[in-house]
């Protein structure tokens, strides 16, 4: 049973077949007109290009591990870890949403003023280069425009007459007799000028269409095509497709730059907050040495130790290791202080905290954790605003990480404490033996260990400062240019595949459809005379 009806469907399909193929002249006729829209297609469809360009995204690297001529100081400065500026990491879907951003889309929209189409009267082609006008208008109009303005400029008896029109500001006309030529609308304010390298001799009937930036750096978003070349590498490849080469080419470059120009921004920023925390952490250093550096005159003064100096130099000599770690431990107790005091300011709350122990520093640490997290959300509200998404979630993620980052200090300072502790009860045991110094001379010990602290620490914040102040001026470009934009050497518009596939859907589609249409409008006469007749 089955194997008959299998049967009557193949047969079917074959008197189907051959029905349609009695009426091979009219699928020849077709295949024969099919001709015209694919001739059409291939002369009058602008050759399109695909433009492409490279870069690579470079991390922050360390600069060189020199002290700077700090003698003694640079080894304590490398037990911190503070000798270097730590490392950055790049997140290539972060650098991916920050080139499709359409601020930085907007930004090169702008600059190009590819908001501003050109086109012929009753042509379909936009002009890029050789448009003999151009329109701009002020960056406050570019930002509150929210509708497309369309010119006619038409050239009469002399004068240029501009008409424009738009849905919600409706139709204005005026005259001018040359360019430029200023042009006030309710949505703002335009000027029409020759383009550069024009004169009134190229001026001609000309339509133009502003658009608001934003929806044309909305329209390019889905336009470009942005991707890593890989999962383990930092290379971005960028491409678009256009029939005005250089339009095409201009955008690319363009876009890599204001790129580049923007991570620059944001990373002088935040050397500018850094220095000013460290000037600030300095000039409280300095009052502190300078107090500490009186009080050691007044004491040596007061207990006649001008002639006691070597004594002086010999019990440091014999102290010298205690001493040694004393003011590293007690440098890093301040270090870790000031930390403590900077993060816990809420004016500092998502800022970043500086790095000033060489634990702190290293990868996978809460306090770098947090610093990731903290860049990652101000480069996203950088590009776009607060209310993004994935702004608030880098927000949830930097709370839940300030948490652990207090923990991390606290331990921090802990330890510190504990470590001072044991270390000045080893001092007291020496002490103990040494009884015969005078209390005078301990008590200048002491004084001068401050003052070394202090000096340790002032020099630590001044080659931090050195460092950020370097970094900021080697203005190093966030992406390497591996390959500037250029144009591929096969167009992909128009092909003539396409061409043969259309031709071939028109013979098959068009024929069939005709020709079932008609059975149809038989079989339905046919049976509307049937049921008249019956009636």
């Amino acid at each position: 049973m089955t194997m008959e009806i299998k049967d009557n469907e193949v047969i079917g399909l074959k008197s189907i077949i051959v029905k349609y193929l009695l009426h091979w002249r009219l699928f020849v006729l077709v295949f024969i007109l099919s001709f015209i829209p694919a001739i059409i297609y291939l002369v009058w469809y602008p050759r399109t290009y695909e433009m492409m360009a490279r870069i690579q995204i470079i991390e922050d690297q360390e600069l060189g591990g020199g002290s700077f001529g700090l003698g003694e100081a640079a080894g304590l400065m490398r037990s911190f870890g503070l000798n270097s500026i730590a490392q950055g990491t790049v997140n290539i879907e972060d650098e991916l949403s920050t080139l499709t951003s359409n601020a930085l889309l907007k930004k090169m929209v702008c600059d190009l003023g590819i908001n501003a189409e050109y086109k012929r009267p009753y042509s379909f082609y936009r002009l890029y280069e050789n448009n003999p006008y151009l329109l701009t208008t002020d960056s406050l109009t570019n930002e509150r425009l929210n509708e497309d303005i369309e010119f006619a400029v038409r050239l009469h008896d002399g004068q240029i007459i501009v008409r424009t029109k738009s849905k919600r500001m409706g139709k204005h006309t005026f005259r001018f007799s040359s360019l430029p030529a200023f042009i006030s609308l309710p949505n703002g304010d335009f000027t029409l000028d020759y383009a550069p390298g024009k004169t009134k001799d190229a001026l001609e009937n000309m339509n133009i269409i502003f658009y608001p930036a934003t929806w044309i750096a909305e329209k390019l978003e889905e336009e470009f095509l942005i991707e890593e070349t890989s999962k383990s590498s930092t290379v971005i490849e960028l491409s678009c497709t256009d029939y005005e080469l250089s339009r095409g080419v201009n955008m690319l470059n363009r876009l890599i730059h204001f790129y580049n120009e923007d991570a620059g921004s944001y990373k002088s920023k935040e050397a500018l907050k850094t220095l000013t925390y460290l000037n600030a952490r300095i000039d409280s250093i300095t009052r502190s040495l300078g107090l500490i550096e009186r009080d050691i005159a007044v004491y040596k003064n007061a207990n006649n130790l001008m002639d006691g100096v070597h004594d002086v130099e010999f019990y440091i000599g014999q102290m010298h290791e205690i001493q040694v770690k004393l003011i590293e431990l007690e440098s890093q107790s301040h270090l870790v202080k000031m930390m403590d005091e900077f993060v816990k300011d809420p004016a500092n709350k998502y800022n970043l905290v500086p790095i000033l122990l060489s634990q702190e520093g290293e990868k996978g640490s809460p306090i770098m954790a947090y610093n990731d997290v903290l860049l990652e959300r101000t480069r996203v509200i950088q590009n776009s605003n607060k209310d993004n998404p994935i702004a608030k979630n880098l927000t949830e993620q930097a709370d839940q990480l300030r948490e652990s980052v207090f923990l991390s200090i606290s331990n921090a300072r802990k330890a510190t404490r504990q470590a001072i502790d044991e270390i000045k009860e080893k001092e007291k045991e020496l002490f103990k033996l040494m009884e015969t110094f005078p209390d005078k001379e301990r008590d200048f010990i002491e004084l001068k260990r401050q003052q070394e602290i202090f000096q340790g620490v002032y020099l630590i914040l001044l080659q931090k400062k050195e460092e950020t102040a370097l970094s900021n001026d080697l203005n190093r470009e966030r992406a390497k240019i591996l390959d500037a934009a250029f144009v591929k050497r096969k167009p992909i518009a128009p092909r003539k595949l396409y061409a043969a596939i259309g031709m071939m859907i028109l013979t098959l589609v068009v024929p069939v459809t005709y020709l079932f249409a008609k059975e149809q409008s038989r079989s339905l006469i046919k049976e509307y005379r049937r049921v008249k007749n019956h009636s």
